[in-house]
């Protein structure tokens, strides 16, 4: 092997150790995470006991409005 042929092999083992090491410094093999297990990817969060019941008020609140305007509209024939 000729001297420049040994150089530009060091160099690519160099490289590839450089590449290496930041490949293994951006991704760590833990991911810790800043949020708490179950927050938020809970699939029954709406009904956990610290929310607040406005929901359920606002439905009733808007319900007997709805059901009174699809009435008109149905007798009008609009529907």
């Amino acid at each position: 092997m000729s001297d420049r042929d040994a150089t530009t092999v060091e160099h690519e083992t160099a490289v590839k150790q450089l590449l290496k090491k930041a490949a293994r410094r951006r991704r760590p093999s833990q991911v810790f995470s800043d949020v708490p297990h179950g927050r938020e990817t809970d699939a029954n969060r709406e009904f956990a006991p610290h929310r607040e019941p406005n929901g359920i008020v606002w439905f009733f609140l808007f319900l007997p409005a709805f059901v009174i305007a699809w009435a008109i509209c149905v007798k009008m024939g609009a529907v």
